[in-house]
């Protein structure tokens, strides 16, 4: 027998029209208060005329000190007018032109869309009883991108974002080599008594070395392979770093390519590495989280030469698809590798689903609970085309040749690097000035560019050495805008040099 427990008054009365619904007052409710957003939003887009407002954290700290979380509900007015003081005037405003810090585009109408039709109906694309034709968008995009990469056969899934999409990578890599090669399941027995080791470039992503900690493998399970003056791997050190492994009883499991290194948009020799990964019967990795846009393009394509040969591949639709975050793929060439990730619960995904037939994305995937954004990508594509999609990624990369020209061309600007993708890193430089501190100086420009909002550039380091970093994902930019933004930041570096402070002594 269960005792009852004794009913509680209740002191809050419902009110229903606050729950997504059918019901008329629902209904009204959602129609008023998404317009009410809208109008916020369009207000973000009328009133910003520059890209960051500059607040610092001390500024609004106080601001949220004030407020009660568990104080009276107050009108939607009033609290969107909260909103905008705490977080619509300074929230950074990718979309404009003066905004060329990280890797963060504009995004198309046809993602907003998608949003707001995914917040609306909240499926989660785990399993096909949550999610429905859901799942089929996610898996015809998943096979519309695998075979613009190449894969006869590929399959994946959509991630939050690179970093998830290079784990899964490193996880299948683990799992097939040690499950072929060692005769050893890691799903159950664990880590294997072997040392394992990972190759990518040096100016690889740090998810490379995060996922390699995450999967216990430890971070000098990966192996940094040197640059050329081009900042792409160098194959012939590769082979030698391969070989070494092997020599001292170590255990080469995969390699990572990266098309577009997020400093200087570099694409390592695919084909080459391609080759040797099968020489040496070890898995490939792309990481084309910001190259991937490529494969939209009707120009530069190329560049991702032998990308096809791969074993698996990242591709962020957030960064060069123009899409909203978070909206992002891994893919594989074989789809039976997916199987090493797949676990099965009686209550979700049981394996008689599976023959019935039943599309589970859980099967295949690290998240369980997880977002439709495909349905982004899938809007975009259908409103929009491949082909202006594709338009939009051909003008930023012809920016950034414009912006290299210029940077080049300029007394007090030095460029580190060629004009790759979309990523040009340089500082401010004058050589017949020999008695300042340019790296002290050059970082100190960006703060104050940063501070004062009139543009957003990014930094970096360089063999110890400060940088500036230009992004650029807005195709409606102009050689004007760039102009504009090198001469905030060389006043800037000329205002700065006449203190003390950078006078070498």
């Amino acid at each position: 027998m269960f005792n009852t427990a004794t009913e509680q008054t209740q002191t809050v009365k419902l009110d229903l029209s606050f729950l997504f619904s059918q019901d008329p007052e629902s209904r009204l409710r959602y129609i008023q208060d998404i317009g009410k957003a809208t109008d916020r939003v369009l207000g973000f887009l009328k009133d910003r005329t520059k890209p960051f407002s500059g607040v610092q954290p001390n500024d609004l700290k106080p601001l949220f000190e004030k407020i009660n979380l568990n104080d009276e509900p107050q009108p939607l007015e009033e609290v969107l007018d909260e909103l905008k003081h705490l977080y619509l005037d300074h929230a950074v405003a990718f979309h404009l032109p003066k905004y060329i810090a990280h890797l963060n585009c504009p995004v198309v109408v046809p993602s907003l869309v998608g949003e707001q039709i995914i917040a609306a109906i909240n499926s989660s694309l785990d399993t096909w009883d949550q999610s429905a034709g859901g799942t089929l968008i996610e898996q015809k995009l998943i096979d519309w991108t695998a075979k613009e990469i190449g894969f006869e056969k590929g399959d994946g899934v959509f991630t939050s974002g690179g970093t998830q999409s290079n784990l899964m990578a490193a996880l299948l890599m683990r799992d097939a080599f040690t499950y072929k090669n060692l005769n050893h399941d890691i799903d159950i027995e664990g880590l294997p008594k072997e040392k394992l080791k990972i190759f990518c470039s040096e100016h690889s992503h740090f998810s490379t070395k995060k996922s390699a900690a995450i999967l216990g493998l430890g971070q000098d399970a990966v192996i940094s392979i040197p640059t050329d003056e081009n900042f792409k791997m160098k194959v012939d050190e590769l082979e030698s770093a391969i070989l070494q492994t092997l020599i001292r009883g170590e255990f080469p499991i995969g390699v990572v390519a990266t098309a577009g290194t997020t400093d200087y948009g570099s694409i390592d020799p695919i084909h080459q590495i391609a080759d040797i990964a099968s020489r040496y019967q070890i898995w490939l990795h792309v990481d084309a989280a910001i190259g991937g846009g490529l494969l939209l393009s009707s120009e530069y394509k190329y560049m991702l030469d032998g990308i096809n040969k791969a074993d698996s591949v990242t591709v962020d639709y957030h960064k060069t698809f123009f899409q909203t975050v978070s909206c992002s793929a891994f893919v594989v060439n074989d789809p039976n590798v997916l199987s090493l990730i797949s676990h099965h619960a009686d209550y979700l995904n049981p394996k008689d689903q599976k023959k019935e037939g039943y599309p589970n994305q859980v099967d295949k995937s690290l998240q369980t609970t997880k977002r439709f954004d495909a349905l982004k990508l899938w809007l975009t594509l259908r409103n929009m085309g491949k082909e202006q999609l594709g338009a939009y990624y051909d003008k930023t990369i012809e920016l950034t040749k414009i912006a290299a020209k210029l940077i080049d061309e300029h007394a007090s600007f030095k460029l580190m690097n060629p004009p790759n993708l979309n990523c040009l890193v340089f500082r401010f430089e004058r050589d017949e000035i020999d008695d300042i501190h340019w790296n002290n100086l050059n970082k100190d420009i960006r703060k104050a560019l940063f501070y004062n909002g009139e543009a957003m550039v990014a930094a970096t380091k360089f063999k110890g050495n400060n940088y500036l970093k230009f992004t650029i994902l807005n195709p409606s930019m102009t050689s004007k805008d760039f102009e504009e933004i090198l001469s905030l930041l060389e006043g800037l570096g000329y205002e700065l040099m006449n203190k003390l402070e950078y006078k070498i002594k």
